[in-house]
């Protein structure tokens, strides 16, 4: 078996994974009240096309968007998206993901108190990676949060892992912290050590946990990574796809319809007697001309043309 990484090692590329995303652009305030009260989840960044579900109604994913208890995150292929909860912890969803988000609530003894976060998810399938923020642990934020995979349910008590589900097989891996992977009618399995990884493959025996070797952690913690240069939305970002102009407001509704349904937060804009349609919040130059060759590409859409912009100050 190949050596598990160092304790110090895998410890910091852990927290560059959490810390380094250029994409943490939002800071959340920790007052609030003192009681239980239902709480959100706001999209922070995205990697299109990435939509979210809310009473069985799909719309495209963008920053800024809050989900709550019932709604569904969505990543298509190569897509990604990056959410940040209440207590600061981040959700990372790699592509073709589909979360559930079951329940999300927030307590307080009094206002200035400590946050307790209860959260239920279930993982229908693909990749997922939680980790506490640092600040947060270091309020003394605590936080109880279960997720529901095919065959097991996974608690957490505050740590960085990774999870993922299909129809092969589930499988988590810890790099921080621990969790406690259960299963009906059997014992529960701690997870408590650096790179500590469980596996069961459908229609298989089950086996012991074991530990992840280096090259299995890098494939993990890539697998939930924003990619620069993809497609990537996030708060404040200055580039812009304009995918068409045209004279009539009917033929730009249309197609920023198209562009929504296929995962795309288009918007209209007039101009000068024209109607740009429009995708903002693009993180570089690079992100928005890759949606704009993916959208000429995909001849369903009816972009033929298009351009690229710097949002003016």
């Amino acid at each position: 078996m190949t050596p598990l990484l160092p304790f110090h090692r895998l410890k910091n590329l852990s927290r560059r994974a959490v810390l380094g995303q250029a994409c943490a652009a939002v800071a959340w305030g920790l007052s609030g009240p003192a009681h239980a009260t239902p709480s959100t989840t706001v999209v922070e960044a995205v990697q299109l096309p990435a939509w979210v579900e809310r009473n069985g109604q799909r719309r495209p994913a963008e920053p800024g968007a809050q989900l709550r208890a019932n709604d569904k995150a969505i990543t298509a292929n190569g897509s990604r998206m990056l959410l940040r909860m209440d207590d600061r912890s981040t959700i990372k969803l790699g592509e073709q993901t589909e979360l559930l988000i079951q329940s999300l609530d927030t307590s307080r003894s009094s206002a200035t108190a400590p946050s307790e976060q209860k959260s239920a998810f279930k993982l229908v399938s693909g990749v997922f990676r939680y980790a506490t923020d640092y600040t947060s642990k270091a309020l003394g934020n605590k936080r109880e949060l279960n997720l529901e995979l095919a065959t097991a349910t996974v608690g957490i008590r505050g740590t960085d892992f990774w999870t993922m589900t299909d129809a092969a097989h589930d499988a988590v891996c810890v790099f921080e912290g621990k969790v406690e992977v259960v299963r009906e009618a059997k014992p529960g399995i701690e997870l408590d050590k650096p790179g500590a990884f469980w596996v069961v493959f459908t229609g298989q025996p089950e086996k012991p946990a074991d530990q992840a070797t280096p090259a299995q952690l890098a494939k993990f913690i890539g697998q939930a990574e924003m990619q620069p240069g993809s497609g990537v939305l996030l708060q404040g970002g200055r580039w812009r796809t304009v995918a068409a102009t045209f004279s009539s407001a009917s033929d730009a509704a249309a197609l920023r319809t198209r562009l929504q349904t296929a995962g795309y937060p288009a918007q209209t804009l007039a101009k000068d007697g024209r109607h740009e349609v429009r995708i903002n919040q693009f993180a570089t130059r690079e992100d928005a001309e890759a949606v704009l060759q993916r959208l000429r590409a995909d001849a369903a859409l009816g972009v033929s043309e298009g351009r690229v912009a710097l949002t003016a100050n």
